[in-house]
């Protein structure tokens, strides 16, 4: 009689079953684990995107803000750079007055002293008192419009080579 088989490939079954419902037990947990990791790992990605984001608009916002207090240093350096040019223009057109006043009177003594050099009792003015102030009515009439020219310039270059510094300033410390 042979010896009855059955008994133990019935036991090697049953352990290989046993050993397949733990191997797909054991499986399915991993499995379940790797679910509940990569659920955790998408909500933290999530809050990462949303604390970057947050700090995107926080960013942008300071950088906003800062642009804005830029752009008022720089709007306050044009307004003053602009009122330093208007001030230096109504100088200019104040030395301009004066000049043409100081005209005025020189032509008016000259007036006044050609008419007192053709009175025939009075030998005082002679042709090169005359001579000498036609020549210095010539070289102030000459050079005031010249020296007006040349101070408005002055004054041009000047503010705008201080708005140009301050500007320059300005940028420098708000970056």
């Amino acid at each position: 009689m042979l010896p009855d088989l059955k008994t133990p490939l019935l036991w090697v079954l049953g352990l290989a079953l046993v050993g397949a419902l733990a191997t797909a037990g054991i499986e399915r947990t991993r499995a379940a684990g790797a679910r509940n990791d990569a659920a955790a790992a998408r909500l933290e990605f999530a809050e990462y995107r949303g604390t970057m984001a947050e700090s995107a608009r926080l960013a942008e916002r300071a950088q906003r803000t800062q642009e804005q207090i830029w752009r008022a240093r720089v709007d306050g350096v044009i307004q003053d750079g602009q009122q330093q040019i208007a001030a230096a223009r109504d100088d200019a057109d104040r030395a301009g007055a004066a000049e043409r006043r100081m005209h005025a009177q020189l032509t008016t003594f000259r007036a006044a002293a050609r008419a007192a050099s053709a009175a025939p009792t009075i030998a005082s003015g002679s042709p090169p008192a005359e001579a000498a102030l036609d020549l210095l009515t010539d070289l102030l009439s000459g050079s005031g419009a010249a020296l007006r020219e040349l101070g408005r310039f002055a004054d041009a270059a000047h503010a705008a080579g201080t708005i140009c510094e301050r500007y320059a300033d300005e940028t420098l410390t708000a970056n």
